[in-house]
């Protein structure tokens, strides 16, 4: 699955706590957020403005903010209040594309600024004038609980593969996660392919217990500790799998 815009239409996933448009909107840019170099990263101030904005104009200012320019007249069908006396100097032609405003002076090409290698490199990444971006959610989805996790690694080592998370601690058992952007409800809990994983690596490695991690929502919200016959032995006595609702609502605070 994939959630971000495609210009002004949106496609935004609805769950948990994220049902209305701005909480949805902080969603996705966190999440963007974790996955970029920090010179891309949106800040508080501008995420909060996309209560108002749409994300696809959040991004325009973005690279506009990167650009050094501090005034831009968004409307396209009248005259600004206050004449233009000074050209505005952008950082590549193209770029004039985002505006499509007739009352625009003449744009200068120009890449002087410390920030231009940056708000290209965040216009390509929105398709340039076709202004499109998604993100994979099942990706973001483990980025953050990666990121997480790794603000509490002072005990513990944290060590990301390619489908999974490992938690290895000198004072616990070790733990596998294995990250699912997938919305669970009673009736979908016990997943026979996402357990059968967490079986097989039970068997074949030296993890213990190993967590199925899900989104948190309004249908599963709590711990389920999934029992296998086989394990009811001594030989795997020690041995677990659950089920865990992981809660984004930090997102929102």
């Amino acid at each position: 699955m994939k959630f971000g815009f495609e210009q002004n239409e949106e496609f935004l996933p609805t769950f948990d706590k994220f049902k209305d448009t701005f909480s949805q909107r902080k969603l996705f840019l966190e999440f963007f957020n974790n996955q970029v170099k920090k010179e891309l990263r949106f800040n508080k101030q501008e995420i909060c403005s996309c209560k108002h904005f749409s994300l696809c104009d959040i991004f325009k200012q973005k690279i506009l903010r990167l650009l050094n320019v501090s005034f831009v007249p968004f409307t396209v069908n009248c005259t600004p209040k206050h004449p233009i006396n000074k050209p505005i100097v952008f950082f590549d032609a193209h770029i004039q594309k985002l505006l499509h405003n007739r009352h625009m002076p003449k744009i200068n090409t120009h890449k002087h600024s410390k920030n231009y290698d940056f708000a290209f490199e965040l216009f390509n990444m929105i398709g340039g004038t076709k202004l499109t971006f998604k993100i994979n959610a099942q990706n973001s989805f483990e980025q953050f609980i990666l990121n997480k996790l790794l603000k509490d690694q002072k005990t513990r080592i944290i060590e990301k593969k390619s489908d999974s998370i490992n938690i290895i601690s000198s004072q616990v058992y070790d733990i596998k996660i294995f990250p699912y952007w997938q919305m669970l409800e009673n009736s979908q809990l016990l997943i026979d392919e996402h357990i059968k994983k967490a079986v097989n690596c039970i068997k074949k490695t030296s993890y213990k217990n190993v967590y199925l991690v899900y989104p948190k929502n309004d249908q599963f919200y709590k711990h389920i500790e999934v029992k296998i016959p086989e394990f009811e032995t001594k030989q795997y006595n020690d041995y677990g799998i659950k089920l865990i609702p992981y809660s984004l609502r930090s997102i929102l605070k």
